[in-house]
């Protein structure tokens, strides 16, 4: 009898045994979501281990999820990535706390993949070394600088003008998008490194291509940073794609060129960079945090700008009462000031602003950024633990219909007058805010409206059969045109 229970007993042992690993594996997916209950914040139901990434997910992108959960659960709530639980806020008087007033306890960002041993770029940086690198460079744009830079960006902006006269009046479509995009590449390998490459004259450049593929970040990432062996699995996906070890491989052999020619004296970003030096005499950035920079600015550099661009031209031509305005402002201050370098004409042009603004507000640089809390926190009865992620959802601000009347019509006007005085100024975030917005504001601003000028000067864009509406957009690290922005051209007979 005593043999019988034995063998009985054995599936017994091992049925509880797997009862209990289950119990494990789940206690494991749902750990991360318990500090919810404590800080007692809305938020929709996490899924073990994936969390909130299936309704992100059938939304369309990140960017529609949270602001759905916006619309639904109000300007304060949770999110799950993954394990992580996060906390979204998107009342703009406490983003402004958070970001400039308390920035002490917010001086880092979130980084949700961390980076390789030797990505040292400012983005990701902690605060000690980011306050380091951003003071060194920092004079790369000041105004003296981006006016140097001028030159630069008018002759690759003129080689794009002439590529838009071979097609205009055609009835032929191009890619804006990737026209941009080779523009900005040219412009920011000459303003920033010193080299003068004919960009766009190669359609097929395979740093264009590969700059997409980085600005893309794959959903199921997310949940692999939430695994045990998430570490491994990050590492093996970044040997399958290679994107950035190519941009590194490019930016170092940029810095070879510079250092084998020993060109000094340019005070663009890579002879700050080289040159900077600490008050002791050594250098101020070693070899990986300059060739990190520079692959930040390889990037950063021209993508944000031909996102600005691209996504420019597409609302003018859904709106050419809108444009013809714009082209009309163009036309009289150039009327007006003869001979008036087009640097010297951008400041009067408000309309101008007001278009891009309101481009930037529908379709932002970026969807999203993130702070982490160093310290526990409390804002508002809320209490934020230390190392939470607090996610600013800069899509969802921008389309929130009280802020905004009819959020997804577009309309300039919204950024002057009295719909601008009583708007809260954090309620619009292109760049971010605070000591950690992004340093490349100005010079991305600049090459915009440097070019828009120049090509409504004499063409327009207008909408074709081609011209997907509404765009499918990525929701990478920015939002990104899936099938790029198809549009025709045509020229104006000013008068």
């Amino acid at each position: 009898m005593q043999d019988i229970f034995a063998v009985l007993s054995l599936p017994v042992i091992l049925l509880f045994a797997l009862l209990g690993f289950i119990a494990l594996v789940y206690l494991y997916g749902v750990s991360g979501y318990w500090i919810m209950k404590k800080m007692k914040v809305p938020g929709a139901k996490p899924l073990p281990y994936v969390g909130n990434l299936r309704d992100l997910a059938k939304a369309g992108g990140v960017h529609l999820g949270i602001l759905k959960y916006y619309k639904k659960y109000g300007k304060i709530f949770s999110i799950c990535f993954g394990r992580q639980t996060s906390i979204v806020i998107a009342d703009p008087e406490m983003i402004k706390q958070i970001m400039v007033k308390d920035f002490h306890n917010f001086t880092d960002r979130y980084n949700e993949f961390p980076p390789a041993k030797r990505q040292k770029g400012m983005f990701n940086a902690k605060y000690e070394d980011w306050k380091r690198i951003r003071s060194t460079l920092t004079p790369v744009f000041t105004s003296g600088k981006l006016k140097m830079m001028v030159p630069l960006i008018e002759n690759s902006c003129n080689t794009l003008v002439d590529k838009i006269k071979d097609v205009a009046d055609t009835g032929n479509s191009v890619d804006m998008f990737s026209w941009f995009g080779q523009m900005t590449l040219e412009v920011i390998l000459s303003t920033a490194f010193g080299i003068q490459s004919p960009i766009q004259s190669n359609p097929d450049n395979e740093f264009i291509a590969r700059s997409r593929e980085a600005f893309k970040a794959p959903l199921f990432l997310r949940v692999i940073q939430m695994l045990p062996f998430k570490n491994i699995m990050i590492k093996i996906f970044r040997l399958m794609t290679g994107n950035l070890s190519y941009f590194r491989t490019v930016a170092e052999e940029i810095l070879r060129s510079r250092k084998a020619q020993d060109i000094q004296g340019t005070r663009d970003l890579v002879d700050i960079m080289l040159s900077a030096k600490n008050l002791d005499g050594s250098r101020r950035l070693d070899d990986d945090e300059i060739a990190s920079q520079s692959v930040v600015f390889l990037l950063a550099g021209h993508e944000t700008s031909s996102n600005t661009l691209s996504m420019t031209a597409y609302y003018l031509a859904l709106n050419p009462e809108i444009q013809e305005r714009l082209r009309y402002e163009i036309l009289i201050a150039q009327q007006t000031n003869p001979g008036k370098a087009v640097y010297d004409l951008i400041p009067d042009l408000e309309y101008l602003e007001c278009v891009i603004n309101e481009v930037q507000r529908l379709s932002p640089p970026a969807h999203m950024v993130n702070r982490k809390c160093s310290n526990e926190y409390t804002i508002n009865g809320i209490t934020i633990p230390a190392g939470m992620q607090v996610v600013f959802p800069i899509y969802s601000l921008h389309h929130d219909p009280e802020a905004w009347p009819e959020p997804e019509k577009f309309d300039p006007e919204r950024f002057r007058g009295p719909a601008k005085a009583s708007r809260h100024p954090f309620q619009f975030l292109p760049f971010g805010e605070g000591p950690r917005n992004c340093i490349g504001k100005r010079f991305a601003l600049l090459e915009v409206k440097i070019t828009l000028v120049n090509i409504l000067t004499k063409y327009r864009f207008v909408r074709c059969p081609e011209t997907q509406v509404p765009l499918k957009m990525i929701p990478g690290i920015t939002l990104i045109p899936k099938d790029g922005v198809f549009l025709r051209t045509e020229s104006c007979t000013n008068t």
